[in-house]
């Protein structure tokens, strides 16, 4: 009896034994169809993802030549620091430190830099770029110290003649988190992007497609080798309208000639714009001082060099031929003429006896000087040898009214369309209803429009304010009797393989509509300011064989030196180009800035024996 229940006891253990048995087999049968194919997929891509690596290859990025084809600036190889955030270790202070240490850094900078690749565990943080062979040699023989970090080769600007048109052109900078937004997805935190000039307005097209690489890394995060690779497309190349020679004739012509002016000489900044008035492409742009994009996109001297830069009292990162405001001094006085003339208040060879103080109290520069007034005197005496009191007293019975309507027909008050970044600045037509506006906070006889405005205005020393651009195209206009071009400063876009993409051909802006009689009295008096025995600007274009029309000017600065303007254009018959010179601190025109214009007038038309060199 005892022994058939033993037998009854051990026949149901054996029995729950296997049901534990077959339930455990059961149990690993099911979590290994749950994982192998449930999530078979997921973690075989989590396998990949320690073990295999899609990298991202950014491609060269396009050329930029000037209208000859010379190139400015094109891409090169070179040695980048990368570092894969999710190859850290936990613990990632000792491979941080030795980092910093090797690249002579802060670990402020590092932990900003591998932040930005904080969405992208898998794909490299650029850290720094351009780094020299001694840098490399370091990184390799701490390879095992340095888990996730490692060298790369990466396309970057090379700048081959330095500052040249450094406005123009552009620099490049990390991309902001805006940016990263705005931009398309194949950018990623540790990236390029074009911060001004062509290089930003043209980003997209500079930039290429991205390539991919697939390989596959050891425990350090290292690549050991290479499993598949898709090829990046270069970017497109931007041929500029400008000619590298005359721009470093301006720049040059702009630097030496502030150094023989007695008013803090070298301290002067300022511009130069050259354009070609029948098609508007702008063949030279030079705003001085300039920068070195270079120095701003080497990761060891960028941060420094820019607060260098921003503390410049000449601030060398503004534009000023797009974003400096400026009275233009009597050379706006040929648009006072054409009003004059237009509006019937005395004719071009109508006697006018100026005797060196206008009605309210404007004087000639001859009476400022204690010399005897001009006397009897026609439109184009008047506009060669500059007399404020002919265009201040004949402006004001113009008006306001009409005179700034002239304005706004010359395209002042809004920009001039050129594509360029930062954007160009709209400058100021006043009126009786801006300075109601502007002086809405003063007694109500300050927001009244009086004469003597009007005075001030006719002769360019009133509240108007213009870009060095404007001012150019406003001298376009008289050269082309009307006719106005959109600025250009891109002449095509081409493929890598130098296919033409896009071209950009002339662009009407306006015309400005006046009797042929009306431009010709205008364009001589123009032309009398270097012809005649007493013009301004006879002594800086003395012997040049060229017919000149052209207009000096200065600017009065309350509480500083007066600004130098000078406008012309070449030849007078069929002219080919225009230049604008602003010297800030220029003291006059005829001293200030008519010799900086002279000697880029002598490169254009090859007149001096010295090759014009970069």
């Amino acid at each position: 009896m005892k022994s058939g229940l033993s037998d009854n006891s051990v026949e149901r253990r054996l029995r729950v034994f296997f049901g534990i048995v077959i339930l455990c087999v059961a149990v690993i049968l099911a979590r290994l169809w749950y994982l192998q194919i449930v999530k078979g997929d997921e973690y075989a891509r989590l396998a990949d993802g320690n073990r295999m690596r899609q990298l991202r290859v950014l491609p060269p990025r396009g050329n930029i030549l000037d209208r000859n084809g010379v190139t400015l600036v094109r891409s090169k190889s070179s040695f980048t620091v990368a570092l894969v955030p999710g190859g850290l270790p936990k613990d990632s202070a000792e491979t941080f430190s030795l980092l910093c240490e090797i690249l002579g850094i802060s670990q402020e900078e590092l932990a900003e830099a591998v932040e930005k690749g904080r969405g992208y565990p898998y794909e490299p943080v650029r850290i720094m770029r351009g780094v020299d062979a001694a840098t490399v040699i370091a990184i390799e023989e701490n390879r095992n110290r340095l888990p996730g970090v490692f060298i790369e080769e990466e396309p970057v600007r090379e700048y081959l003649f330095g500052e040249l048109a450094s406005h123009l052109i552009g620099y490049l900078g990390s991309i902001t988190a805006e940016e990263l937004r705005e931009l398309d997805g194949s950018y990623r935190g540790s990236d390029l992007v074009g911060k001004t000039g062509i290089e930003r307005v043209y980003e997209q097209e500079l930039r290429g497609q991205v390539g991919t690489i697939t390989v596959e890394v050891n425990a350090l995060s290292r690549p050991i080798q290479t499993v598949s690779y898709l090829e990046p497309i270069p970017g497109h190349n931007i041929v500029l309208t400008i000619d590298h020679r005359l721009q470093a004739v301006a720049e040059q012509a702009f630097e030496e000639h502030i150094l023989t002016l007695t008013e803090d000489p070298g301290t002067q900044a300022g511009g130069v714009v050259v354009l070609n008035p029948k098609t508007g492409e702008i063949l030279a742009m030079a705003s001085v001082p300039g920068f070195s994009p270079e120095l701003l996109l080497d990761t060891s001297t960028r941060n420094q060099y820019y607060n260098e830069l921003i503390k410049n009292p000449r601030r060398p990162l503004f534009n000023r031929i797009t974003q400096a405001l400026y009275g233009p001094g009597s050379t706006f006085k040929p648009v006072t003429a054409l009003a004059i003339l237009e509006e019937g208040v005395y004719r071009a060879d109508q006697v006018f006896n100026a005797t060196g103080v206008s009605e309210y109290g404007v004087r000639d520069w001859v009476i400022t000087n204690r010399l005897a007034p001009l006397g009897n005197i026609t439109l184009k005496e008047a506009m060669g040898i500059s007399s404020n009191h002919y265009f201040a007293d004949l402006g004001t019975k113009v008006g306001i009214d009409r005179l700034s309507e002239w304005m706004r027909a010359f395209g002042m008050g809004e920009p001039t369309g050129l594509n360029l970044y930062p954007a160009e600045r709209a400058g100021l037509v006043p009126d009786r209803e801006w300075k109601k506006a502007a002086f809405a906070g003063r007694p109500v006889w300050d927001q009244n429009w009086y004469p003597s405005d009007t005075e001030q205005i006719s002769i360019g020393q009133g509240f108007h304010q213009m870009t060095i651009l404007q001012i150019a195209q406003i001298y376009a206009a008289i050269a082309n009797r009307g006719p106005i071009y959109v600025p250009q400063v891109v002449r095509e876009i081409r493929s890598p393989e130098g296919h033409v993409v896009q071209s950009f051909e002339p662009q009407l802006a306006r015309v400005v509509e006046a009797s042929k009689s009306s431009w010709n009295a205008v364009i001589e008096g123009l032309r009398a300011a270097v012809e005649h025995p007493r013009g301004t600007a006879r002594n800086a274009f003395a012997g040049f064989p060229t017919s000149v029309a052209a207009k000096t000017g200065t600017w009065e600065v309350s509480g500083s030196t007066s600004n130098g303007v000078f406008a012309a254009f070449a030849p007078v018959e069929d002219p080919e180009i225009v230049v604008v010179v602003v010297v800030e601190r220029g003291i006059g025109g005829a001293s200030g800035a008519a010799p900086i214009a002279r000697r880029v007038m002598d490169a254009y038309f090859s007149l001096n024996d010295e090759p014009i060199e970069p």
